[in-house]
Parts: structure tokens; C-alpha cells; sequence
């Protein structure tokens, strides 16, 4: 068992000395250039921390193994909490894996399963969740973890319902992210624009732009990397779901809503943007390349994910200029909020008792305040109970770090419904990769947006029906 009340001062220790370093660390790890993630924090250069936080000729009796996505400063701090939690606990220790990018961990954790060498956790993108379901190899968190021992109602809800599938939590929500807007304030003020009020409408985005462009503030007014979560997103705040079968909650979903006027005035303004000069193209998945274009001044506004926050934070102090932080700007005039991403936690089946009762004990203390309040704090994810929030509002995180609480009131001003909940299907994978590449399409050929997008929504039909056929046989 877990002494819960034991010393926190490995983990103390890891912020007193590697605190600075962390958000310098992030920039190359943070937001790394891969494809296939919901977030942008799944990438790493290469240099990630040791394969392993604790050693396995360590005196505890029973060995977990944790693999997962997180590289640079993102795989240090999960190093840091295993080896916390191996170090304060009794018999238990927990040795991390790191397999590469969220498409790369999914990989590695499916073939595991197939050869029947599964970890005993294991990091699942927020799009495999339904990948995970269907694979019948873990069991669901609620089931797992003793209901005297955890209060689901405590967690976010946005965050608790997104892992939840027929009213059931099937996984332990970790690095929980949504997308932010990022701006230079200072380039703001120099084209005689209001630094404290940011764009909130794509419309608004391409009136900044070109107030920027045309003064010769910045070569571009935006950048964000080409991925599919940021159109997601924008259904989502549209209120529009981007699948059918109730965002493939209620079922496997056959038809994605590409033929939509959302989508339309979405990927309409975002090739205008790339043919009109304003939005620079960092490239399909690159989300390093995004941010070192606004950081080094290439273009006066970013879109990334929350995760990026602390990077951000250290790269606008180290390049001379005030960082501003905003809602994520919406199609029109419909607000209606946000879709989580990121990834989660997934316990396998048929785990010995010893090894069940020490990823149990594991778990929850991973989802206590204090473990919260050093994940946020050294990655800018979210919190996510409402008693990690309490932690740090006490401490008053928030009120000296105004960056790190625009997304968290982005996420508590979200509606729950069918569209921000987020969708789910099997081949998530290969639908999000039509979307990116169809992107690609629309900017580098004659092909018109409409025409792309017919095309685009035949393709992804066709991926999403024959998934449930090959379910069938």
C-alpha cells in the first residue's frame, strides 16, 4: 500500500532544480513535430529521459510498467512522479517506457496486445479510446478502482465525460488539453491594435492579419500546425458534431459531416488565408515548426494546445515581447465551447492481484491535488478534479500565472453536448490524416474547397463503413 501521507520531497526537489529548465525543455519536447496527435504534445527530438524512471533491480517486490507518448520536459516530469511514487511506497515500483509520438505508443501498446505482452498501463491518445474499447484488453477505470477510494464527481466534467462511454469512465483522464489562442502583444500595440483584446472569430483573425501584414509588422498574421484537431474543434464550438451516431458516442458512425456549411466556412477561410499570405503553413503535424514561427516573430498570432503554455511563456520572455493568451476563435457567432484532447490512462486485464492493488494504489495517488497541481504546473495541462483546482487557487497559482487560467475558463465556460464531448471511431487515425491531407490539397492544387471536401467525406465514409465490416467478420 501507499503511504499517502509520506514525504513529497523527491518530487519538491525535482521542481526546486529543474524548474527553469522545464519550460526550456518543453520547446523541444512540448510540442515536437509528429503527426496523428490531438494536442501537440507527443512529439520529442530524441531527447527524452532514460527509458526506464526506476531501475528494475529496485528492492520493491511488484514492477509496473507505464509506457507512453511524453518526450522532453513532458517524459521528465513522468519520470519524476514514478520515481516519487516508487520511492515513498511499499514494495511498489513503477518504471515508464517511453514508445515515441501518440500514433507510435498506440502502435507499440495494439501489437503488445496481439503478441500478449501488454503493460500493465498504458497511455492511450484521446481518439483511441474507442480502438481501446473494442480491443476488449482493459478493463474500464471504474470498474477497476474501488468507489470508496475515488469520487468521480470530483473530476471536470468535461474532462470525466469524454473518457466516458454508456455511462461508464473506461480510462483515467492524465494529460488533459484543449486549444488556446496565443498572441504577440507587443506587435498588437505596434499596429495600433488593443493588446488586451484579442480576435475571437476567424473574421476578426483575418481583419488583425491583414492590419499586420500590410505595416510590415510580421511576414504573416497566424500560424498553427495542419492537424485535424483544430477543425474538430471548430465543429465543436459551431455546436455541429463532426460524425454521425451522436459523434460516434451512440454507435459506430458511418459518415463524417464534411458536406456541412460549418465545414465550409472553416477550411474556405483557412485556404483564403494561405493564398492571401496570411497564414503561414508550418506543415502537416508540425507543431514545433508553428511555434518557432510566432516566437521568432515570423507571424503576430499562434493556435496550439494548452500544453504549450509554459514553453510559450519562457520563448516570448527569451525573445523580448509580451505574451497574451485567448479564447480559441470561433467559425461565427456561436460560442459553444471546446473538445478535450490529449490522452489517458488504460489499466489491462487479467493483472495479477499484487499488480492490480499497485496500479490501483498508483492511480489514485497519481489523481491527488498535490500530483495534479506538479503536472499542471510543469506542463500547462489541465487539473483535472476540482480539488487540484482548490490546491492551486490556494496557492495562488492562477492569479500569478493569468496564462495557465485562460484555458482553464475556456473549459469551465464549455457547454456539454454532443459536439463539444468530442467524437470517437475505430480508424480516428486514418479519418484525421484525410482531413490533414486534404488540407494539403486545397492549398498546393486547382482543386476547389468544395470539391476537396466532397471527395474528403467519400474517403472518410469509406474508412468509417469499413471499419464496422471488418468488426463483423
Amino acid at each position: 500500500m501507499v503511504n499517502l501521507n509520506g514525504s513529497h520531497s523527491g518530487r519538491r526537489r525535482f521542481l526546486q532544480t529543474t524548474g527553469a529548465a522545464t519550460v526550456g525543455l518543453a520547446s523541444a519536447g512540448c510540442l515536437g513535430a509528429t503527426s496523428g496527435g490531438s494536442d501537440g504534445a507527443d512529439g520529442s527530438d530524441g531527447s527524452s529521459s532514460s527509458t526506464n524512471s526506476a531501475s528494475s533491480e529496485s528492492s520493491g517486490e511488484t514492477t509496473i510498467t507505464w509506457w507512453h507518448a511524453m518526450g522532453g520536459n513532458l517524459g521528465e516530469t513522468v519520470d519524476a512522479l514514478a520515481a516519487d511514487f516508487s520511492e515513498q511506497s511499499s514494495g511498489v515500483t513503477v518504471e515508464t517506457s517511453y514508445k515515441g509520438s501518440y500514433d507510435e505508443t498506440l502502435n507499440a501498446v495494439t501489437s503488445a496486445i496481439g503478441a500478449g505482452e501488454a503493460p500493465e498501463l498504458a497511455q492511450i491518445v484521446d481518439l483511441g479510446s474507442r480502438l481501446a474499447i473494442d480491443s476488449g484488453a482493459f478493463v474500464p477505470m471504474e470498474e477497476a478502482l474501488p468507489s470508496d477510494r475515488i469520487d468521480w464527481s470530483d473530476f471536470q466534467d468535461p474532462v470525466i465525460d469524454y473518457y466516458s462511454f454508456d455511462d461508464t469512465v473506461y480510462s483515467m483522464p492524465f494529460n488533459s488539453s484543449n486549444p488556446i489562442f496565443y498572441y504577440n502583444k507587443d506587435m498588437f500595440e505596434e499596429a495600433g491594435l488593443n493588446p488586451e483584446s484579442p480576435p475571437s472569430t476567424l473574421a476578426e483573425i483575418r481583419e488583425v492579419s491583414e492590419t499586420i501584414v500590410d505595416q510590415g509588422i510580421a511576414e504573416q498574421g497566424i500560424t498553427f500546425a495542419n492537424v485535424s484537431w483544430f477543425p474538430e474543434q471548430w465543429f465543436a464550438e459551431a455546436n455541429v458534431p463532426l460524425v454521425n451516431e451522436e459523434n460516434g458516442r451512440a454507435g459506430d458512425p458511418t459518415e463524417i459531416n464534411l458536406d456541412t456549411d460549418t465545414a465550409d466556412r472553416v477550411f474556405g477561410w483557412w485556404a483564403d488565408m494561405h493564398a492571401d499570405g496570411l497564414y503561414n503553413h508550418a506543415g502537416v503535424g508540425n507543431w514545433g515548426a508553428a511555434q518557432q514561427a510566432f516566437l521568432n516573430g515570423q507571424t503576430a498570432m499562434w493556435i496550439s494546445s494548452t500544453a504549450g503554455v509554459a514553453s510559450a511563456t519562457a520563448g516570448a520572455e527569451e525573445n523580448g515581447f509580451e505574451l497574451g493568451t485567448g479564447y480559441y476563435p470561433t467559425v461565427g457567432d456561436t460560442r459553444t465551447g471546446v473538445v478535450i484532447g490529449g490522452a489517458s490512462l488504460w489499466m489491462t486485464r487479467g493483472l495479477s492481484e499484487e499488480k492490480r492493488q499497485g496500479l490501483t494504489d498508483f492511480l489514485l495517488w497519481l489523481a491527488e491535488p498535490e500530483q495534479q497541481a506538479f503536472w499542471h504546473q510543469n506542463t500547462g495541462y489541465f487539473p483535472i478534479s476540482d480539488s487540484a483546482v482548490e490546491y492551486l487557487e490556494e496557492d495562488g497559482w492562477f492569479d500569478e500565472n493569468p496564462n495557465f487560467q485562460t484555458a482553464f475558463d475556456q473549459l469551465q465556460e464549455t457547454e456539454q453536448t454532443v459536439a463539444t464531448q468530442g467524437w470517437q471511431a475505430g480508424p480516428a487515425s486514418e479519418v484525421r490524416t484525410i482531413i490533414q491531407d486534404g488540407y494539403v490539397s486545397m492549398i498546393n492544387s486547382d482543386v476547389t474547397v468544395e470539391s476537396k471536401l466532397e471527395e474528403m467525406k467519400t474517403e472518410a465514409d469509406d474508412v468509417l463503413q469499413s471499419y464496422i465490416q471488418s468488426k463483423g467478420n
